[in-house]
């Protein structure tokens, strides 16, 4: 078990990160609703990436803090139990030594406890767990699957440097996916019956492939099996896919110069042909089924039909949000590290407990 434990430890800091990943969003949020990049979608998708990104570095990032906290600040603590500890050796927490170091030690023994495989409500848990992780696991490869056969049954059609267009009659709604080497732009074959909207169509997914949408989502999708019942992540990802489209929609518009009421029909009409499907599921980055989905499919056409130009973001606004995100994780992930046993206050807390209980047992004879 003692291989175990740093994963479950980098697991547990890991959701600890993205809760509070997912507050700090929550309050760049209402920020920038005062800003200029209110109605910057392409701006806020972007800070968001930046955010995310320093979710995936934030043990490194943790590390640099506290690298530097050890230089500037030589036996200053960065991890809130040892500041705890600290704060208790200076006489600033009023409390038993023994009730204290149970307190601090939480985290670690409810790991020993689920390590041990003798609780039985831990082992059903963990044994959920794992059942829900495969089915997701196993919807992701099916999923997978799916896709590639349709794209293994299109026509292609027009052929890029890096993208190829295909045809296929099995689909109603255009896609775009990648493969190992080159990514694939699906589309329905009626599409070529209506060159308008095969025009939106093209111009939609072109965008997604440009931003590097399709490979974000396969990352959302991937970290699901292991992700699935924190609220923290399911947040990010609606957040994510929501910013997604209002951002493709909104470059489509503003780069292709197309009207923004024919493309919101457009759009309209795939929505309501995928949902008159005997399976509306679709393979792609779209909004277009669910409860979620029809609020977010609200919100991109009052943003289409509204067409609020988008000022340009301040180079200063976004460059200070992303050190803003960096530093706030950085701390973040550095104060949630366990606590260190051999550290000096560690093994003065060590000794007043070992004194208090000495205390407790002389009274008892």
């Amino acid at each position: 078990m003692t291989a175990v434990r740093p994963v479950l430890d980098a697991y547990i800091e890991l959701n600890i990160v993205l809760a509070l990943s997912a507050a700090i969003w929550l309050m760049a949020r209402v920020a920038l609703t005062r800003t200029t990049l209110r109605h910057g979608y392409v701006a806020q998708l972007r800070a968001l990436k930046v955010l995310c990104v320093c979710i995936l570095i934030s043990p490194f990032l943790a590390l640099g803090v506290s690298s530097l906290a050890a230089h500037a600040w030589p036996g200053g603590a960065v991890a809130l139990g040892d500041i705890a500890v600290a704060a208790y050796l200076r006489g600033d927490i009023a409390m038993p030594a023994v009730q204290f170091e149970a307190l601090l030690n939480t985290r670690e023994r409810w790991v020993d406890l689920a390590l041990s495989g003798q609780q039985p409500v831990f082992i059903s848990l963990a044994a959920l767990f794992a059942v829900v992780a495969v089915v997701y696991a196993v919807r992701a490869f099916r999923d997978a699957v799916m896709i590639r056969q349709t794209v293994k049954s299109s026509f292609l059609w027009r052929k890029s440097t890096k993208v190829d267009i295909r045809l296929s009659d099995r689909i109603t709604v255009p896609f775009a996916v990648r493969g190992l080497r080159r990514r694939h732009v699906v589309l329905p074959s009626h599409l070529l019956d209506t060159p308008r909207e095969l025009r939106f169509a093209l111009a939609h997914e072109f965008q997604h492939i440009r931003a590097g949408d399709v490979e974000w989502e396969l990352g959302f999708e991937l970290l699901r099996p292991l992700l699935f019942w924190n609220p923290a992540y399911l947040m990010l990802k609606y957040q994510f896919g929501r910013l997604r489209e209002l951002a493709c929609d909104q470059s489509v518009v503003e780069r292709k110069r197309i009207d923004a009421r024919e493309y919101t029909t457009c759009l309209l009409d795939y929505c309501a042909r995928t949902l008159s499907t005997r399976n509306p599921r679709v393979l792609n980055v779209a909004f277009v089924t669910g409860g979620k989905a029809k609020r977010v499919l609200r919100q991109r056409v009052i943003a289409l039909t509204d067409a609020q130009p988008a000022e340009a973001p301040l180079p200063a606004l976004f460059l200070g949000m992303s050190l803003t995100f960096a530093i706030l994780l950085a701390l973040g992930a550095a104060s949630i590290q366990q606590t260190q046993d051999w550290s000096h206050d560690r093994l003065m807390l060590s000794t007043v407990v070992n004194l208090e209980r000495l205390q407790a047992r002389n009274q008892g004879n």
